[in-house]
């Protein structure tokens, strides 16, 4: 029994570890009545700046993945172009989407993600963990086939690029393609594991696994409220109001709490229409994971913390690849279309996210002067 309450204790702090410089990232995914896949993440980070760019990597683009001391790991050229959102204005590839509809997200995942071991002679199938996004997105087509390609690929952590990004870069992976299969990409006590990402969500640590296990503690929670005519001996036990079916559904912005939430937005949620539709729908589930500056503090003392806040959030449109952003400085929608875009070239160009950091407000006060 003390052994028992001790792994019960020992796994609670591991928890607990987890969620400190835990970054809240939130992905979904959704469909729409005729079957049209939607992804959508939030991108929560707080500990700098991120300066994010969005990227365009062209075809046929050499790549060779830095294994850390010097060692130099497997090179490839990339089969689709891609566009992707980047971090401190370096490549590292954080979201994206290819020209073939495959969608990625790259969301945190601390206490738990532990890489492959670098083995001598194993180098051209060798590969860092920060550029495994930008080599899926590259290389790949569906789900499938990349559930073929990994296993026969070493992932190793590279301490060089988490020193260059300012934060350590444990990191997990969900993957998305044109039919709506996703897949959930962890290395966990340096073993692969992929899931099915059966109910078309995920935040951050535990494992995904675990997040599912998770939900069997909330049966109860539905989209019809109680009875209005249910009493206990002529006392009403009607509902105050609308909404009494969620009663339970935790609030507050933790990984595990997150999934949860997610799970019942989009669980319940009535299957867009159309793809415009699906888009906004998305948008607006979204919006529920925001984090606004100051909500969230992590550090050693209220005076020595930073913030962890909501720093702009992606939305793939993955039937008419177009792919879109808004960002904490400006709600506008905005979108570019993989189909338009030029992919030949012989280098990754980049635009900043913000043309200006400023809310993009249309002011319609001359539109009531014309009555």
């Amino acid at each position: 029994m003390k052994k028992r309450l001790i792994m019960i204790l020992g796994f609670a702090l591991l928890i607990l570890v987890s969620q400190v410089n835990v970054n809240a990232c939130t992905s979904i995914v959704i469909k729409t009545k005729d079957g049209s896949p939607i992804y959508g993440r939030t991108m929560e980070w707080g500990a700098f700046d991120l300066h994010t760019e969005l990227m365009l990597i062209p075809r046929n683009l050499p790549f060779t993945s830095e294994l850390g001391g010097g060692k130099k790991g497997m090179t490839w050229k990339n089969k689709f172009g891609f566009v992707a959102m980047n971090a401190v204005k370096r490549p590292f590839v954080t979201d994206g989407m290819n020209e073939a509809g495959l969608t990625l997200g790259v969301l945190y995942f601390p206490g738990f993600a532990k890489y492959q071991n670098f083995k001598d002679g194993e180098e051209s199938h060798t590969l860092n963990n920060v550029d495994l996004s930008a080599y899926i997105l590259g290389q790949f087509k569906t789900v499938q086939e990349i559930k073929e390609a990994l296993p026969q690929l070493r992932v190793v952590y590279n301490e060089d690029i988490a020193k260059a990004f300012g934060a350590p870069a444990p990191l997990h992976l969900v993957a998305t393609d044109s039919t709506g299969v996703s897949i959930v990409i962890e290395y966990v006590d340096g073993k692969l594991h992929i899931y099915d990402n059966t109910v078309g969500v995920m935040t951050n640590s535990p494992p995904y696994d675990w997040h599912l296990l998770n939900l069997r503690n909330y049966p109860q929670l539905r989209a019809f409220g109680g009875h209005a005519d249910k009493n206990i001996n002529g006392v009403s036990l009607a509902p105050f109001g609308a909404g009494s079916g969620m009663l339970g559904l935790p609030g507050d912005v933790t990984p595990v709490s997150r999934f949860v939430r997610a799970v019942a937005f989009t669980s319940t949620m009535i299957p867009p229409k159309s793809v415009e539709e699906g888009v906004n729908e998305v948008s607006r589930i979204l919006n529920n994971f925001d984090i606004p500056r100051g909500l969230v503090r992590e550090g050693a003392s209220p005076e020595d913390y930073h913030l962890n806040f909501t720093q702009w959030s992606t939305i793939g449109d993955i039937k008419n690849k177009r792919y879109y952003w808004w960002t904490e400085f400006n709600r506008r929608m905005r979108v570019v279309d993989l189909k338009e875009l030029n992919f030949t070239g012989n280098k990754i160009r980049s635009i900043p996210i913000d043309e200006v950091r400023k809310e993009d407000i249309k002011d319609r006060t001359k539109d009531l002067l014309k009555f």
